[in-house]
């Protein structure tokens, strides 16, 4: 017998499927193996979710990517607790964004020793419900090195009388982690003396909510009369002097006292809004020779929108949405290329000009559709503007950067972040959504004066029904489900597998008969 004849023809054929099988396998775990290493080096997360639940915002990202080190999170749910699944899913997408998060997950009722533990170490306290459940009075610890922030149930969403849930997972998380970062507070001064906003006013116009924002950033928030002689030396421990509304103005000597302490490298926020005399004439505020150290003039005038795009519907255009312009004050407002991604809105404003070859800057502008006034009786009076005032551009907000003074350790000179309305400050700012850009101006406007990390400042997720709310008509639904769409259903198909079943059958007893 010859061995090195070749195989027969029939060997040939059933070794085919075989060599092609093992090349299937093999191709599939190499598209196995490529998928896996895609998907390890570029991760991708699509949320589906309503209103963007687990999308995170450019704060978030911002902060995340800015880690210096790592920050634990610590987290103190029940497995059956109805927060711990989005708040699972939403720490999986921050884990995308850095390596240096570390996340735990710690079940008071089913590891009662190692809660104990943390309880000790972070003084956390805890106590049962009538459901025996274990309440705790923080459900996320945050922490980075000896520095913490607790982050309590209620901070992670609110619920209002219909039933609808407002989610603050996201934010009630980005504030613990910004928490964590900072190694020393920044002390932030409130003048006060001349009627200025109160940081303890709760109200629509009062700073509170400000206020709490800046501690929860780790601001440390004081008030401080400028006015008084003696003034000048707890100035000097403040790096941010805020001044906000006055309704009186001020003395030329408590100005002074306030520019020879930027000049020595402080820094200022002032919102300045207009304030009117008996006879209808914008009052000046005393604080014109500030503005004039910032390259910036602060005119004694009203600034009335004219563009009805802009300006609201009603009054007589001194509310309206200013054009923020590009600098790292106005970050999140403006996209790169100078087009405007969220306008803000601007209540009885004096116009600003830029002192020629001065470091001032624009900020926020009017179309060049607006107005000016110096006297506003007539307007008062319901006759509105005269109809031969000049329309021009004009600027309502400005920033500035003075020259490092001499001896100064800091990495720039003083700055000063100068508006003419104060509108931006107030309670209402942060309480409606839709003056999200208000909130950006104030906010940056502060952490680019002071020099710090940028606020957190997260965009509310838009409030949803939780639980089902069943009427007649749904109930009528559901009840025609069950009883009769998917019993009816499974017998359609039931009906199909019969009646393919005998047909197929009768067709394999006439191909017997036809062989036989």
């Amino acid at each position: 017998m010859n061995d090195d004849a070749p195989a027969p023809e029939g060997a040939r054929a059933r070794r085919s499927p075989k060599v092609f099988s093992a090349l299937g396998v093999l191709a599939a775990v190499v598209i196995a193996v490529n998928a896996n290493v895609l998907c390890a080096r570029f991760y991708q997360r699509w949320d589906v979710s309503t209103g963007g639940l687990y999308t995170l915002s450019p704060a978030t990202v911002t902060i995340l990517h800015e880690l210096p080190d790592t920050v634990s999170l610590t987290v103190l749910l029940a497995r059956t607790d109805p927060l711990l699944a989005p708040l699972r899913q939403l720490l999986v997408s921050y884990g995308a964004q850095t390596a240096r998060l570390e996340v735990n997950y710690l079940d008071p009722e089913q590891n009662p020793a190692q809660f104990a533990a943390v309880q000790q170490k972070y003084g956390v306290s805890a106590g049962k419900a009538e459901d025996g459940r274990i309440v705790a009075d923080a459900v996320i610890l945050v922490a980075r090195g000896d520095r913490t922030w607790f982050v309590t149930s209620d901070e992670l969403g609110q619920s209002d009388d219909d039933g609808r849930q407002q989610p603050r997972l996201e934010q009630a998380v980005t504030e613990g982690i910004a928490g964590v970062l900072g190694s020393e507070k920044a002390k932030l001064c409130f003048a006060t003396g001349r009627g200025e906003a109160s940081i303890d006013d709760v109200g629509p116009d009062g700073l509170a909510e400000l206020r709490r924002r800046l501690e929860k950033n780790n601001f440390e928030v004081t008030p401080l009369d400028v006015t008084r002689p003696d003034a000048q030396k707890p100035l000097a421990g403040c790096r941010l002097l805020a001044i906000v509304a006055p309704e009186q103005p001020y003395a030329p000597d408590a100005t002074d006292r306030v520019k020879s302490w930027v000049r020595a490298g402080g820094n200022v926020v002032a919102l300045v809004g207009p304030t009117f005399g008996e006879d209808g004439r914008v009052a000046l505020s005393g604080l014109e020779s500030l503005f004039e150290l910032g390259g910036v003039r602060l005119e004694p005038n009203v600034v009335l929108e004219t563009d009805p795009s802009r300006r609201l519907p009603r009054g007589a255009g001194e509310v309206f949405f200013g054009v923020p312009a590009e600098h790292a004050a106005t970050r999140g407002l403006v996209l790169e290329g100078g087009k405007t991604e969220v306008s803000v809105l601007v209540s009885q404003s004096r116009a600003l000009s830029l002192i020629g070859g001065g470091p001032g800057h624009a900020l926020v502008k009017t179309s060049p559709e607006a107005i000016t006034l110096a006297d506003v009786k007539a307007v008062l009076d319901g006759k509105g503007p005269p109809p031969d005032a000049p329309h021009a551009e004009r600027i309502v907000a400005a920033a500035a950067e003075l020259d490092k003074p001499a001896g100064s350790h800091e990495k720039h000179g003083p700055r000063l972040v100068l508006a003419g309305f104060a509108n931006l400050a107030g309670g209402r700012t942060f309480q409606d959504p839709a003056l999200v850009g208000d909130r950006l101006l104030v906010e940056n406007a502060v952490a680019w004066a002071a020099a710090r990390p940028p606020i957190v400042s997260v965009p509310e997720k838009p409030a949803r029904a939780v639980g089902l709310a069943l009427t007649e008509e749904s109930l009528g639904e559901v009840l025609r489900y069950v009883l009769i769409y998917m019993p009816g259903s499974a017998l359609l198909v039931g009906a199909f597998v019969l009646l393919r079943r005998r047909a197929q059958e009768r067709a394999s007893r006439r191909d017997r008969r036809g062989t036989e």
